[in-house]
């Protein structure tokens, strides 16, 4: 439509406006809910109707079972009977009753004619009635015989019928049960969230993304994957109000899994956005390498700044992968905690070493090391010592031997040794292996797990070496093999391993504890002489715990104490004079 305005044309445009015909329609599914719930009553009652049945089943094979047991006692009474009418007859047989007394004539006139004939007559009478008891025998043995057999068919027919019931109940319960929980759902599904303060979701949620801090189990074969999970991605996808509540909650995004293997890559743009979401809280960077992640390394540089923080770097490599591990750790910022765990590495000097960047050996005060072989070069061979806070070393007696912390780590004061792994073949150097600059370690406390045969000399080579440990804690079925070796030590005159040891810990030992009682008494007698010739160099034991040790007898126990604060004494005093007597041992 055109209209003239002075010299100029305005083109105008009418709309036709219509008014709105559409309208939100209600849902369906609430009334489809409780016509199921119609369905539901429907099958309680078939429930409670298989229920009755399986009752009246039950009642009707007793009933049969009990008249089973009564056809038996007649079959057998009948059988009883038959034999002995039986046997009866055959004894008249052998008799020869069946016959008469006389052949020829009979004179019934005389007295003995007479008597041969009443004697024939009871004769008949007996043999008679011995054949009608055998006839009836015979006939009720018959009888029982079909009784017992028509009852065991019933027996068998109303035990089938038993346990078709069974079958069909649990069918019965099982769909009840199954259109239950579908119909409690489906409910639920159309109730509102539940008007919890914000606080509350985020214990809730706290407790169920605990578990993202765990490394992913290895998977059984090769057809499966390593099973890991987001929990805090997952309950983000719930509803808008939880993923508000969680996006707005970095304490629930500071575990952050890194797997790359050969079913699993890695996405950089889920990594940043994961760390992005932690703002600043402590990470927890739980890391699982089977393949080379060099190549994407480089995707990952931008997703750290300078506001995060690490508190816990978790890895597990294997051979192939652990070149790599450098390269993915040196992005990540420096760590109070440091786990490190070898997939399928064998222990021979041609496995590939883990490369640790120093700022994360300087920062950790805990570092585990499992079936890992480090490179041999800085941190652990830096010399003068670096500033480094390592305070706990937890590892295995195999990797112990591959490094170097003597001199190293002024900090250390705690080293935990396990159990190694099982190698299909030790490798040659273990047999005599003794581990560098043993003599130098500054660790106080040393924490010795259950060994097997096979490690218990090298262990006892190295502890032999220590000579800072002040507290050492003996777990299982290395506790008689180390006292025992120790004992023989003290008892040859050379000199005295672990000459700092005051604290002994002892947990699940099973021998009766006396070279564990006598190394103890040597020890004070040993460190008195010394004392008294002014040459001490070892310390008495002054502290002993034993934990969950049966076998042990009570005077063993109260020996070992006194010998303890014969041993606190003999520390207090310094001078000449300084004569402490000794229990009188056991």
């Amino acid at each position: 439509m055109e209209t003239n305005q002075g010299d100029e044309t305005v083109l105008t445009t009418e709309v036709e406006v219509h008014p709105t015909s559409l309208h939100d329609e209600p849902s369906a599914i609430p009334g489809s809910i409780e016509e199921d719930k119609e369905l539901l009553k429907y099958l309680e009652k078939e429930f409670s109707k298989r229920q009755a049945r399986l009752l009246k089943a039950q009642t009707t094979l007793n009933e049969q079972q009990s008249i089973l047991q009564q056809a038996e006692t007649r079959q057998e009474t009948a059988h009883r009977l038959y034999t002995l009418s039986k046997n009866m007859m055959d004894q008249i047989k052998r008799e020869g009753q069946l016959k008469s007394s006389q052949s020829g004539p009979r004179d019934e006139s005389s007295r003995h004619g007479r008597s041969l004939s009443s004697m024939d007559q009871s004769r008949q009478a007996l043999v008679d009635r011995t054949i009608t008891t055998l006839k009836d025998a015979i006939s009720e043995l018959q009888a029982a015989t079909s009784d017992l057999t028509i009852a065991r068919r019933n027996v068998v027919t109303a035990d089938a019928f038993l346990r078709y019931s069974h079958r069909s109940l649990r069918a019965v319960g099982y769909i009840k049960g199954f259109t239950k929980g579908f119909i409690d759902d489906e409910y639920s599904a159309t109730l509102p969230t539940p008007q919890l303060p914000e606080s509350v979701w985020r214990m809730i949620f706290a407790y169920v993304v605990a578990e993202d801090s765990l490394l992913p189990l290895e998977p059984r074969d090769r057809h499966q994957e390593w099973s890991f999970r987001c929990a805090p991605l997952a309950l983000s996808h719930v509803s808008k109000e939880w993923r508000r509540i969680t996006t707005s909650t970095p304490t629930l995004w500071v575990n952050v899994q890194v797997v790359f293997t050969t079913e699993r890559r890695l996405r950089s743009a889920l990594f940043h956005r994961l760390v992005g979401l932690s703002t600043g809280a402590p990470l927890n960077i739980i890391i699982t390498l089977t393949t080379d992640i060099s190549n994407v390394v480089n995707q990952l540089t931008n997703a750290f700044t300078e506001d995060h923080r690490v508190h816990t770097i978790a890895c597990q490599v294997s051979d192939d992968a652990a070149p790599s591990l450098r390269s993915l750790l040196d992005i990540i910022p420096a760590t109070q905690n440091l786990y490190l765990r070898g997939l399928s590495i064998d222990a021979g000097p041609a496995s590939n070493t883990v490369k640790l960047p120093t700022k994360h050996v300087m920062s950790a005060t805990n570092i585990s090391i499992y079936n890992v072989l480090l490179e041999r070069q800085p941190p652990f061979f830096l010399v003068p010592p670096p500033p480094w806070h390592l305070h706990t070393l937890r590892i295995d007696l195999v990797s112990l031997f591959r490094i170097d912390i003597g001199g190293t780590a002024p900090s250390l004061r705690r080293i935990t040794i396990t159990h190694p792994p099982t190698y299909n073949q030790i490798p040659p150097w273990y047999e005599n292996a003794v581990g560098p600059n043993v003599e130098n370690v500054a660790a106080t406390e040393l924490i010795v797990h259950p060994m097997s045969r096979a490690h218990l000399l090298p262990l006892v080579r190295y502890i032999s070496r220590l000579k800072q440990v002040k507290r050492m804690e003996i777990c299982g079925g290395s506790v008689q093999p180390i006292i025992g070796t120790m004992k023989d030590n003290i008892d040859s005159g050379q000199s005295v391993w672990l000459p700092a040891l005051s604290e002994l810990v002892i947990s699940d030992y099973e021998q009766h504890g006396t070279e564990l009682g006598l190394y103890i008494a040597k020890r004070l007698t040993t460190a008195q002489e010394g004392l008294k010739a002014e040459t001490q160099s070892i310390q008495p034991l002054t502290k002993f715990t034993m934990n969950r040790c049966p076998n042990i007898s009570a005077d063993i126990v109260g020996l070992i104490e006194q010998h303890c604060k014969a041993g606190q004494e003999l520390t207090k005093r310094t001078g000449a004079d300084s004569e402490v007597v000794p229990p009188q041992s056991a």
